[in-house]
């Protein structure tokens, strides 16, 4: 695990926050303060100013280094010009286990005498401002703001007196060998990771429990993937009890052991026409007995989030029975399987539709919501993923058309488009370059 560092600036009564650009690899579109890993180039610096002396210096090189990449800002200048009041270490966050990419994120509040002329990296930083604490906290309470856990737990601490030095308990705060983790990273969206039996590389499925006020509460696609995380499900579902579950497509990585979930807690459960049809013929007549059924469809209205009606998308393409999920006002829309961050959806035969999975693509993109929420990875900002995923399925059909004006035929279109492909997901690309080919119009 690696070491990183953040820069919380403080001045009066307000805080410095970056907005950092939706196309970033590391929380694109989330609402954060300056800051980096350690490189190791940080290493074999010394400094001797008393409000640094306590820390490991190969830290504060790297929390120097940072703010001066991202802001323009000399915090050692700044230290021996008397211009910063005290530094102090308000807390180590620890990346969750079931992240790829772990950290300890060591989080400095830097007290200023005075506000800065910073110059933001706009590669980096989409919006910066100084922001009175309360205005902080509101940026994430009213849903508009994408944060981590520990940045919304400084905001919750700010917001009652800046002058808090150590916040505690700064980092997600569940029993791991009892619970599943519950984070909220959009205000009331509830987001458990799941460890299912998807599709490498991804290994969870994100669940979703969405509701509040006297709304219903929904468990989006819980899928365990066996008996000993079912049991952690249920322990977190005693901590945020649901009124139903709903599962967006019929993939197994979308509904496994809901079913048990369902009879055992007594819910019912939604999902489309076409969702149902499918899970009874791939699971067998009786897999649903004794769990009521409710259809879904374009337009139903779910629940609310926030106070505000939350609808129901058909999003066909990656299945002709999926659904979606996204407020009245687009502050987020959950997209289920349409989009991967780290990696390309399949087509699968038969449900999937190469022409409609273009179409759903462009459909939720001009729609512009302000977050997308997947099935496979934490929320982002933006419709960047969207447009980088329709973008590479273009690029992709434009050398599939080249290949076959060529002569190739599928198995070498295949070999020459999947150079390195793992053999195991040769089947998968197959897939995806018939589904193509039908886009196309080219007989099978």
């Amino acid at each position: 695990m690696r070491d990183a560092v953040t820069a919380v600036l403080v001045h009066g009564e307000e805080v410095f926050v970056i907005k950092r650009q939706d196309y970033l690899r590391a929380f694109p579109g989330y609402y954060a303060f300056p800051g980096g890993k350690v490189d190791d180039e940080d290493a074999g610096y010394d400094y001797s100013h008393p409000q640094i002396t306590e820390f490991k210096p190969e830290r504060i090189r790297a929390l120097i280094r940072e703010l001066d990449e991202e802001l323009g800002f000399d915090l050692e200048q700044a230290l021996e010009q008397d211009q910063v009041e005290r530094i102090e270490l308000m807390g180590i966050a620890i990346t969750p286990s079931f992240e790829h990419v772990r950290f300890h994120a060591h989080y400095y509040k830097i007290v200023l005498k005075s506000k800065p002329a910073f110059r933001p990296d706009s590669n980096e930083i989409a919006w910066s401002d100084w922001l009175h604490r309360e205005a902080f906290l509101a940026r994430y309470e009213s849903g508009e703001g994408l944060m981590v856990i520990p940045v919304m737990r400084t905001a919750r601490a700010f917001a009652k007196d800046l002058t808090t030095s150590v916040i505690e308990p700064f980092n997600l705060d569940y029993d791991e060998n009892r619970e599943l983790a519950y984070l909220e990273m959009i205000r009331g969206l509830g987001y458990i990771p799941t460890r299912s039996n998807t599709l490498p590389p991804a290994e969870y499925t994100y669940a979703l429990i969405i509701g509040d006020g006297a709304a219903p509460r929904y468990l989006v696609d819980p899928a365990p993937a066996s008996d000993e995380i079912l049991d952690r499900m249920f322990n977190t579902l005693e901590r945020y009890p649901v009124d139903g579950i709903l599962i967006t497509h019929h993939h197994r990585d979308h509904h496994e052991r809901s079913p048990e979930i369902a009879r055992q807690l007594g819910l019912p459960m939604l999902c489309s026409r076409k969702t149902r049809e499918r899970l009874l013929a791939c699971n067998g007549t009786d897999y649903l007995d004794g769990i009521e059924i409710v259809h879904v469809e374009e337009g139903t209205r779910l629940t609310q989030w926030l106070g505000r009606d939350v609808h129901c998308y058909e999003l066909p393409g990656h299945d002709d029975g999926m659904i979606g999920l996204a407020p009245t006002d687009m502050s987020w829309f959950f997209v289920a399987d349409l989009v991967q961050p780290l990696a390309t959806v399949v087509i699968p035969e038969p449900e999937g539709n190469m022409q409609d999975y273009f179409d759903t693509l462009q459909r939720i993109i001009d729609l512009q919501p302000r977050a997308i929420v997947s099935s496979h990875g934490i929320p982002i900002g933006g419709t960047h993923l969207l447009e980088k995923t329709l973008q590479h399925r273009q690029e992709r059909e434009a050398q599939i058309r080249t290949r076959l004006e060529q002569g190739d035929d599928l198995n070498q279109i295949v070999k020459r488009l999947y150079r390195g492909i793992n053999q195991k997901l040769i089947p998968l690309a197959e897939q995806n370059v018939r589904q193509h080919l039908r886009k196309l119009g080219h007989r099978i």
